[in-house]
């Protein structure tokens, strides 16, 4: 997760998206970074759980 993506305004064209648009394509980039993010913690609490089946959180 350490790229970061930054909408910014479009050059000027004949087709302008209007603000609803804009904070629509913001909302689905923030959902699709918490996806990620939680992708990532359930993928560090395999590894975590793995650890511990193979015997490695003896005391």
């Amino acid at each position: 997760m350490a790229r970061t993506h930054i909408l910014r305004p479009a050059p000027i064209s004949n087709k302008k998206a209007n603000y609803l648009e804009v904070l629509t394509a913001q909302e689905s980039l923030l959902n699709a970074q918490l996806s990620e993010a939680m992708n990532m913690y359930k993928g560090a609490q395999a590894v975590i759980a793995l650890y511990i089946a193979l015997g490695g959180a003896t005391k």
